[in-house]
């Protein structure tokens, strides 16, 4: 009679180690010693094919799961690229108070009409500004909207004008001196209160290297001896008629252009033509806007040249751009009325009165006083809403036609 192992105990032995075949083998001498052997090859063979199986399937899922985060990765890349470039083009706009794309590209275009070289450091002063200010993670907003990258386009455009001559200098100034200006305009922010900080950080930047560079200086040549065979009292320079002509015409031509090279000299570029092309982008922002450019740097040459400036001066529109950004200032941040149309004259003639004694004062240490003027008139401007009836700031400033209050 065969005996039944209890399943209570067979589960018991398979536990130890001990299955009913090797039982069997036990009682059975004729069956196989390597049964047992085979048996567990198999065994194993079997738990190595599961084990592979669900190794491919986990790999085919991970796989699965980088396929769809890799197109979001780069989605995302590409979203971020795209947000700094219109940033960049924004910050080059902000420089003359335009919160738009197109109107960057436009005074790029300008600037690269007038000097390549400066437009160069100009686009990678405002792109490196951008860049510092996101990886810095500051607001996000003022990211967007070009606010914290107009200053670094302006530390590109001095440094390829008053900045080292040597290429490799001057991209460095522009990389490092741009990279700071962010850190400045977000402290100016609670230093200001409630009045925009203009440009001040660039001057804070810039002014800090040129007033050690001082570019304005420039070395006396060395007397040149008269010819021992000439009487320096017989000499006689004699000028045709025709030369002067011709004289006469381009010095009337370059006073009547004058406030357009004024409106170009806010980027430090010496171009009527860019300043054309630049008062081109305004208008199509805000016509009125456009006016104020215009009205101010023409404003600010007469100015100057009432106060007895230098001819070379005037024509060069250094009497101008302090005095155009005032007027725009005006127009952007009150409301279009008859008292804002007044402050952006006034202004304007102010500004050029603070710019013909500061750029004394600062020429004597070597350097220009860049935006200086502007910024602290239009301060006062600005403070002036509370004392002039009907000058009314903008609750949301943007041009004299949108200007409104709510």
């Amino acid at each position: 009679m065969r005996r039944v192992i209890p399943f209570s105990l067979s589960f018991r032995l398979y536990s130890s180690g001990w299955t009913s075949s090797s039982l069997f083998a036990t009682r059975n001498s004729k069956r196989p010693q390597n049964f047992n052997i085979i048996n567990s090859r198999f065994h194993n063979s079997y738990l190595r094919g599961f084990s592979s199986s669900d190794q491919n399937d986990a790999d085919t899922s991970t796989a699965t799961k980088d396929e769809k985060h890799q197109p979001t990765t780069i989605t995302n890349s590409k979203k971020l690229i795209d947000d700094l470039t219109d940033a960049t083009a924004r910050g080059v706009g902000q420089v003359i108070f335009l919160n738009d794309k197109k109107c960057g590209i436009i005074i790029g275009t300008a600037l690269g009409v007038a000097d390549p070289y400066l437009f160069g450091l100009a686009i990678l002063g405002t792109a490196t500004a951008t860049i510092t200010a996101h990886a810095a993670g500051l607001d996000k907003n003022s990211i967007k909207d070009g606010l914290l990258g107009y200053n670094g386009c302006l530390v590109g455009c001095a440094a390829a004008v008053f900045g080292a001559p040597s290429i490799i200098a001057a991209t460095t100034a522009t990389i490092v001196g741009a990279a700071a200006t962010p850190f400045v305009a977000s402290s100016l922010k609670e230093t200001m209160g409630s009045v925009p900080q203009w440009t001040i950080a660039f001057n804070i930047v810039t002014l800090t290297s040129l007033l050690r560079t001082r570019p304005l200086l420039v070395a006396p040549s060395p007397p040149s001896s008269p010819s021992p065979h000439i009487d320096e009292g017989m000499i006689v320079v004699v000028e045709s008629s025709t030369n002067v002509s011709a004289s006469s015409s381009s010095f009337i031509t370059d006073i009547i252009a004058s406030p357009l090279t004024g409106i170009s000299q806010i980027f430090v570029v010496q171009s009527a033509l860019s300043g054309a092309i630049i008062v081109g982008g305004i208008g199509s922002y805000s016509p009125l806007l456009a006016v104020h450019a215009i009205g101010g740097s023409a404003i600010g040459t007469l100015v100057g040249a009432m106060s007895g400036a230098p001819l070379a001066d005037l024509t060069m529109g250094l009497y101008g751009f302090n005095s155009a950004l005032t007027s725009m200032a005006v127009g952007v941040f009150f409301v279009h009325s008859t008292p804002a149309i007044l402050l952006s004259a006034g202004g304007a003639a102010a500004t050029a009165s603070l710019f013909g004694a500061m750029s004394t004062v600062f020429g004597t240490y070597g350097s220009p006083c860049l935006t200086l003027p502007f910024c602290f008139t239009m301060s006062s401007c600005y403070l002036l809403h509370q004392q002039i009836p009907g000058l009314l700031l903008a609750s949301n400033p943007h041009s004299p036609e949108k200007n409104k209050v709510d």
